[in-house]
């Protein structure tokens, strides 16, 4: 069970980077039904493209991470990105983007498979990332997933605490606005007795201002930042 609580957290590392921005439009998610239908409209056209390819990968994405609710559904648009990834792999190899979202979309159907699936995809998923890094090493949603497979691995399956620490203060230091990896750092602190340090990371993400993932920020994070804040007051 250890190892599937390790495949899920690092592959929630890949929740809404892709098509979210501080200016979604305002009937999001439900406006990834309508941006498909558009890609899908040129895709014969584009099929060549890895530009285009990601751009439809990331879309089937983020339907599974926000607007889908089935799980077989969700399964089928991950299991899409990936394929979709996989592809612009094939025509661009040298694209850290694309090792990343194959890697995540690749992590997020196994996770909803179970187990199995789960352990049967981490190895590859660890590849991908690897490889992301080497292509492009300030790629931080990359940084992210490799510092929290650091931290939740064993020592013998690569595990390396220290390490994993120095990676999500590089994320967080890269980009300040991406919550989900300072939610993670604010974690990693708590876990390490230094509540100072992850009050300071809570209260910048419950104050931000214009968050990378805006969605899942207001939905998620912010609210979780909250309830470890409300947390720590009740411990002093």
């Amino acid at each position: 069970m250890r190892v599937f609580a390790v495949c899920l957290l690092v592959v929630l590392t890949a929740l809404s980077v892709f098509a979210e921005t501080p200016t979604l439009p305002p009937d999001y998610p439900q406006s990834l039904e309508r941006e498909l239908a558009a890609l899908l409209e040129v895709r014969s056209q584009k099929s060549s493209d890895p530009s285009f390819l990601l751009k439809l990968a990331g879309t089937y994405f983020d339907m599974g991470d926000d607007l889908l609710t089935d799980n077989e559904k969700r399964i089928g648009a991950y299991e899409e990105a990936a394929r979709l990834a996989q592809r612009a792999l094939e025509l661009k190899e040298a694209d850290a983007e694309a090792h990343f979202l194959y890697a995540a979309a690749l992590g997020k159907a196994a996770e909803l498979k179970g187990v199995a699936a789960s352990l049967l995809s981490l190895e590859e998923m660890r590849m991908h990332v690897t490889r992301a890094l080497e292509l492009q090493k300030d790629h931080v949603p990359a940084i992210h997933m490799a510092g929290m497979m650091l931290e939740e691995l064993p020592r013998f399956m690569g595990g390396n605490p220290e390490a994993a620490l120095e990676y999500l203060e590089r994320a967080v230091k890269l980009d300040p606005t991406y919550t989900h990896a300072r939610l993670d750092l604010a974690k990693m602190y708590l876990k390490r007795k230094k509540p100072d340090l992850a009050k300071r990371e809570l209260l910048a993400i419950v104050n931000m201002d214009r968050p990378r993932d805006p969605y899942t920020w207001a939905k998620e994070y912010r609210p979780e930042a909250e309830r470890l804040l409300e947390s720590l007051n009740h411990a002093n």
